[in-house]
Order: C-alpha cells, then structure tokens, then sequence
C-alpha cells in the first residue's frame, strides 16, 4: 500500500519471539500489534533517559552547592562527573 511514511520489517528472530510469546499466550487475538509495543518501547525509552537526565542534573547541583560550600573538591566525584556528561 502506498504511504509517504518510512517503513520498517521486524525479522521476528528467536529473542524476539521469545519476548513476544507470553504477551501471545496470554493475550491471543488481544495482543498489540507491533507498531504498540514501539510506540510503548520507545515512551519507555524516553522516560528512563529523562530519569538518567534528572539524575545527572540533581548530582551535579549538589557537587557545585558543595563546592560553593568552601569544602574540599572531590576528585573521584568530579570524574564520574565528567564521564557520565559525556557518556550519557
């Protein structure tokens, strides 16, 4: 059917049947579809980078009050800093 939207095909490999195989046996004719369980994978996605986000910005403003504070800087901290903004 012509559409002007991208397309995708799921090879449906071992790994991925055995993820789909429950919500099947349980679900039956019930069962999302494909395109469900992206949009679903994908929320999901989004949400635990948000979460990792928030996570990283709250570490970083508590190391900076506590730099702010007069305290002696530390280095371990200041480099699983450093990695985790570049590595994200």
């Amino acid at each position: 059917m012509p559409t002007s939207h991208p397309r995708h095909s799921i090879t449906e490999t071992p790994a991925v049947a055995a993820a789909l195989e429950p919500l099947r046996a349980r679900l039956g004719a019930n069962a999302p579809t494909l395109a469900e369980l992206v949009m679903r994978g994908a929320e999901a996605k989004l949400r635990e980078l948000q979460a990792q986000d928030r996570a990283h910005a709250h570490a970083l403003e508590t190391f900076v009050d506590r730099l702010c504070s007069g305290g002696e800087p530390d280095l371990e901290e200041i480099g699983r800093i450093r990695h985790a903004s570049r590595h994200p």
